[in-house]
């Protein structure tokens, strides 16, 4: 193609800017200053150069911290050479945050750049992002993004019937999007401008139409060189086709019809990133998973009470959980003390959103009618998730250390529920923990009463389990186990209640596997499945009762331990959990857990609905719930901490941990007795629920994923003047294929703000007291619940 009828390159000056990575934020802070100032030196040389950039956090540094800075910014964003894109608070890995907060890296970002520039970005922009699930187009539409821009996984990585193609999600939602050739910055480690000028050529005369070329220092920041603008000038002076530009610009005037369309995550690139900084990710789960259930009790309270909403304290502290959940931050491939400082941020959103959901309780308890009996042990059991929860509760009445009065627990109708007591959380005489089975509606309440009566059963004395000597064979009503004397591992797990088997082999089987991978795991989709099986060190019978039996199971290898304990329901209709306390002390090794299933079907959460992938052995990013179809049941396995999974040979691997060096790159050799720090070692916890039946869909698997990542909440019922029952809704929901996910406050003050999820696949309706809306098939939806109507709005709230 001559030159005389090649399409525009458009030629993009930017900086890409790791806040966090090899530096932390602080460095990060002011990295993004002075990079922001090197543009503002570009714009002022000359009349032509554009400068893009994203990230409203970014920019709220500069607005804070550099004034004089955010001015100059300003006056070139009316010039229209100062571009902004994104339109998200952040960069973030995209297949670790959940749905929600995809939709929240809109929805104050795009509200940011709107209050103080006045624009609202279209264009969508990760351009360092490791990778998205097939529901991106759908959440980016709903947040009104015409088009997407990133580099990940690359050409290497993923075949695409062109680097500009039409990328639809199965909802039907679709935009185009583009893939970054060679990289999105220039610097001398990378390719000089000129020769990237002229392979970009090449590409357009391969592809026939316009490219975008990515140009200017980035990573640790820096902005387009005066030797960038020389030579884009020197080549525009001979008459090549290319010109200063913007991803926005670039959108507007190439031609998008007739693409290729593609239906399909944007995956894999560093799978190893899933699996590393264990405690980052279950740190990020449990913010997100508080924030919601803080927000959907704080919208409940205003609606019962008239209290007003904490808008802006819930935007503050979703910003820094959206900030934690840059790529190299919640990937978990920065140095440890950047993972340190991550840490103690997510801590403080857990415990700023705690206050602020007991705070709310505290209104909503207020509601209900004082105690039957002032001397009874009386508590509210809450539900703040979306849909209804069913399975044990614990729960801990004062009863001020009195081991010798019989008690009863009584519902709000005064009929007796089967209880148990367990291990106490304090190790001391008298205190009364118990253990029982219990429904409780979405957004609805129970009040329980642990009630003095003569027919009641007196607490036990302390204990705390015995070494189990007899068969490794344990039964209730519900299930049946078998434990391997070698491994510890499941032999037999059967659901006594409806005949399903879990297994087909040994279940919950810990297998440590070399992992000789730099912490991303550059340059595979899949680890290895060999290993050492973890050796069997002994077995306590903990408890065993009225609704279940607990038995602890601890396995070793070398100094890593893996402590399991196996909670068995009485009754078979709820599912198995499974404790886990792992102590790895393992380097440059991973843990999998293997659960076989025989599965031939394996469906994972992903951000705003799920993505299927074959059982061929590659690493896949998942979120919560893992729905794998066998020729005669379907299994759920939910877990509140974890994001990695393979499946192979009908067998669903979990991907625990991995232990490579800190922020280790390939090529870098890892060098024998060097000193190095190795991650996530030491002890982590999480906990896995196991369900199986003929017929288990996936709203079941993501309601039994609510219940574990948004338990129930209990509280000592100390109201005084209410009048509400002892037992109701707060919001009465009804959903049949769907799924109701959080509940907030409207940004505007006017009323509330639902999100729905459609998992049947089929389209379902939400019902929200006597209103219905419909969901899309594979759709997400958002509603407005102003008094009794829902009127249907985008993700950031505007009626559509």
């Amino acid at each position: 193609m001559t030159q005389a009828n090649r399409p525009l390159l458009h030629m993009i000056g930017n900086a890409h800017l790791d806040p966090v990575w090899l530096w932390r934020w602080q460095e990060g802070c002011a990295e993004a200053i002075g990079t922001c100032w090197a543009a503002i030196d570009r714009l002022r040389e000359g009349e032509g150069f554009i400068f893009t950039k994203g990230e409203a956090h970014i920019y709220r540094w500069i607005e804070e911290l550099e004034p004089a800075l955010f001015a100059e910014i300003k006056r070139y964003v009316d010039e229209g050479r100062w571009i902004i894109v994104n339109g998200w608070w952040i960069q973030p890995d995209c297949n670790v945050p959940n749905g929600e907060s995809v939709i929240r890296q809109a929805l104050y970002g795009k509200a940011y750049f709107l209050e103080k520039f006045g624009i609202e970005p279209t264009t969508g922009y990760n351009v360092d992002s490791f990778g998205h699930p097939g529901t991106f187009p759908m959440l980016l539409r709903h947040t009104g993004f015409a088009s997407y821009t990133f580099m990940r996984p690359g050409p290497h990585e993923m075949d695409l019937p062109g680097e500009l193609f039409t990328w639809q999600s199965p909802d039907g939602s679709s935009l185009p999007a583009f893939r970054i050739q060679d990289a999105y910055n220039t610097s001398k480690r990378s390719t000089p401008l000129s020769p990237k000028i002229d392979q970009h050529y090449a590409h357009m005369d391969k592809h026939g139409h316009a490219f975008m070329c990515f140009y200017g220092v980035g990573n640790h920041g820096g902005a387009p060189t005066i030797d960038n603008i020389e030579e884009i000038e020197k080549r525009t002076a001979h008459g090549e086709a290319l010109a200063y530009s913007d991803p926005e610009r670039f959108f507007r005037e190439v031609d998008t019809s007739g693409l290729p369309v593609v239906e399909s995550a944007l995956q894999f690139h560093a799978i190893g990133c899933y699996s590393v900084a264990s405690s980052l990710k279950a740190l990020n789960r449990k913010a997100e998973s508080l924030l919601e259930q803080a927000e959907a009790a704080a919208a409940l309270a205003h609606r019962a009470t008239g209290i007003s909403y904490p808008a802006e304290r819930f935007a503050s502290l979703w910003q820094i959980l959206l900030f934690n959940q840059f790529h190299d931050t919640l990937g978990g491939t920065s140095i440890e003390s950047a993972c340190l400082d991550s840490e103690r941020e997510l801590a403080g959103v857990i415990a700023s959103a705690e206050a602020l959901l007991n705070a709310a309780m505290r209104r909503l308890d207020g509601t209900i009618a004082p105690p039957i009996e002032p001397t009874d042990a009386t508590f509210v059991v809450m539900n703040f998730a979306g849909t209804p929860s069913n399975g044990l509760v614990e729960a801990e009445p004062w009863v001020d250390k009195d081991t010798e009065t019989r008690r009863l627990l009584l519902d709000e109708a005064g009929n007796s529920i089967p209880f148990q007591y367990v291990d106490p959380a304090g190790k001391t005489t008298g205190l009364q923990r118990l253990a029982f089975p219990l429904n409780v509606p979405a957004y609805g309440y129970r009040v329980l009463r642990f009630a003095a009566a003569d027919n009641g059963v007196s607490a036990p004395g302390v204990s705390f389990g015995q070494p189990h000597t007899g068969p490794l064979k344990f039964e209730t009503d519900g299930y049946l186990l078998e434990l391997c004397r070698e491994t510890g591992a499941i032999t037999r797990l059967v659901n006594r209640s409806n005949g399903v088997e879990l297994f087909s082999g040994r279940g919950h089987r810990g297998v440590i596997v070399d992992d000789p991978s730099d912490t991303w795991t550059h340059g595979t989709d899949r680890f290895g499945f060999e290993g050492r099986d973890m050796t069997l060190e002994g077995v306590k019978l903990v408890e065993s009762g009225l609704v279940r039996t607990t038995i602890e199971v601890t396995a070793s290898h070398g100094a890593s331990r893996l402590v399991t304990t196996i909670v068995m329901p009485m009754d078979g209709s709820l599912p198995v959990e499974l404790r886990v306390a792992l102590d790895w002390r393992e380097q440059r090794k991973l843990l999998r857990l293997a659960y076989p299933l025989g599965g031939q079907k394996f469906e994972y959460e992903v951000a705003g609905g799920w993505d299927s992938a074959p059982g061929t052995g590659r690493e896949v990013p998942g979120q919560r719930w893992v729905r794998v179809s066998a020729p005669t049941h379907d299994v759920a396995l939910v877990n509140d901490a974890k994001y990695s999974y393979a499946a192979l040979d009908g067998t669903l691997y979990l991907t625990a941990v991995r232990s490579p060096i800190f922020a280790h790159h390939d090529p870098i050799p890892a060098e024998d007795g060097a000193r190095y720090r190795y991650m996530d070692q030491g002890e982590q916890r999480f906990s896995i629920l196991l369900q199986a039946a003929p017929r288990l869909d996936r709203q079941e698997a993501a309601t039994l994923a609510e219940r574990l990542n948004k338990p129930l909440v209990t509280t000592p019922h100390v109201s005084r003047g209410g009048t509400g029952d002892h037992a109701g809704q707060w919001l009465p929901v009804a959903s049949e294929g769907g799924m109701v996910t959080a509940l907030k406050g409207a940004e505007d003050g006017n009323g509330l703000i639902v999100r729905a999820v459609d998992l049947s696949g089929e389209g379902c309706t939400i019902g929200m007291g006597a209103e219905r809306a419909p969901v899309a098939p594979r759709g997400i939806a958002t509603l407005r619940l102003a008094g009794d109507h829902l009127l249907a709005c985008d993700g950031l709230e505007r009626t559509v």
